[in-house]
């Protein structure tokens, strides 16, 4: 079945690499639909949607644009516009993939149109950007496949072509795959988990999935606590969120690399969704490299998880503030909460005899939680570590009563 797929671009710059997308695209059997949000230069070649249209769907006229010589608004502008032409399209079934090809001013117009597509909708960036700015303002929460062209997109050479011829092929299967027959159907847990806390993670996850669940993890390194506040907020099914990793919000509390933000810890209360929380990995804070370690923290307890997770030790003083901010937080549930505490240490580096064992931080913790917390709200301690296969026994026995 022939599928549709948008490639967009800016023809005045990119329109050489845009034609051969779409000619290679049109020869595994598709059409293309293509958008262009160039600004200033002559189009390669005509636009099924022109830059004139994106413009005006963003509220200004292209002539304005131009006229006004203001790099940063035009591009706000022809971002709008493009969102919404392309949602338009997304409800109304017409397009069943998309493409987009940029330098710097191309990938900044079409981050936030890739940013909003569903989850599973395929979508590519090729994007000259991203090896130095990160992934990450480009992609955001979603499953973006990005494909670096190495060489400057300017024009066909042997570098780029087959870069393109890779991307166009990418593209193609994945509008070419259908999904799995039935799908699932089994109800469903969202969990958050890091490397710390795997051991319980996973024995609580086996043991959900054999009493028929399927249980959704996310890591918990900033981006996946986004990822499952966003799922949570949108998906019908879940019937119960588990917590195992508080992290991302003593990283967003303390200036971590791993913040999710200020809404981590709400959407599950919000729809009312019961919840466990266990505050795992409260003992540190993310950094990647030993040299994104800030002066401040340089005197804590610093732990080479890899050369790209380095975590320094959380104290006393910032886990009264953490157990504070968690509290407030599922004060304001509608839903079932129960909070368990491992006495024996809250990672796999909390623990006697490992380098973050600190009982009198993580009691600061768990005095934060219990002072502010309403009294409905039930703590469980538990005389374990929170690896320990006790410990993940006790999760299933909460989570059999509130489910």
């Amino acid at each position: 079945m022939k599928k549709i797929i948008t490639i967009i671009g800016t023809l005045d710059t990119k329109g050489e690499e845009i034609s051969l997308l779409k000619l290679l695209i049109e020869k595994r059997g598709h059409k293309t639909l293509i958008i262009d949000t160039g600004i200033l230069g002559t189009p390669y070649l005509e636009a099924d949607i022109s830059r004139e249209e994106v413009a005006i769907s963003g509220g200004e006229l292209i002539k304005t644009l131009q006229k006004k010589n203001d790099e940063s608004f035009a591009q706000k502008i022809m971002s709008i516009g493009l969102k919404k032409i392309i949602s338009s399209l997304i409800e109304s079934g017409e397009i069943h993939g998309l493409i987009a090809i940029g330098g710097g001013q191309g990938s900044i117009i079409a981050s936030p149109t890739l940013k909003s597509l569903p989850f599973g909708f395929p979508k590519i960036l090729v994007s000259t950007k991203v090896t130095q700015a990160g992934a990450r303002p480009y992609i955001g929460i979603k499953d973006i496949l990005v494909l670096p062209p190495v060489a400057d997109l300017a024009g066909i050479n042997r570098l780029t072509e087959k870069v393109l011829v890779n991307a166009a092929g990418a593209i193609s299967g994945m509008v070419e795959m259908e999904p799995l027959q039935g799908g699932r159907q089994k109800p469903l847990v969202v969990m958050s988990m890091n490397g710390t806390i795997t051991e319980c993670g996973l024995r609580v996850k086996n043991t959900l999935e054999k009493k028929g669940y399927e249980v959704l993890v996310f890591h918990s390194i900033g981006t996946g606590g986004e990822a499952l506040e966003e799922y949570v907020k949108t998906e019908s099914d879940i019937a119960c969120v588990i917590e195992l990793a508080v992290n991302e919000i003593g990283n967003y509390l303390l200036g971590g690399l791993a913040s999710s933000g200020p809404d981590r810890l709400t959407s599950a209360g919000q729809r009312g969704i019961p919840q466990i929380i266990v505050p795992g990995s409260a003992d540190f804070i993310n950094f990647l490299g030993p040299e994104t370690v800030p002066e401040r923290f340089k005197n804590r307890k610093i732990h080479p998880h890899n050369p790209q997770a380095t975590i320094v030790r959380t104290n006393a003083r910032d886990n009264k503030l953490l157990g504070k901010t968690i509290a407030e937080k599922l004060n304001k549930s509608k839903g079932s909460v129960m909070l368990l505490w491992p006495q024996k240490g809250l990672s796999s580096v909390d623990k006697f005899g490992k380098p973050f064992w600190e009982p009198e931080a993580d009691q600061a913790l768990l005095e934060g939680l219990q002072r502010h917390l309403n009294p409905e709200i039930q703590i469980i301690t538990l005389d374990a570590h929170i690896n320990d296969t006790i410990f993940a026994q006790k999760i299933i026995e909460v989570f059999d009563k509130i489910v």
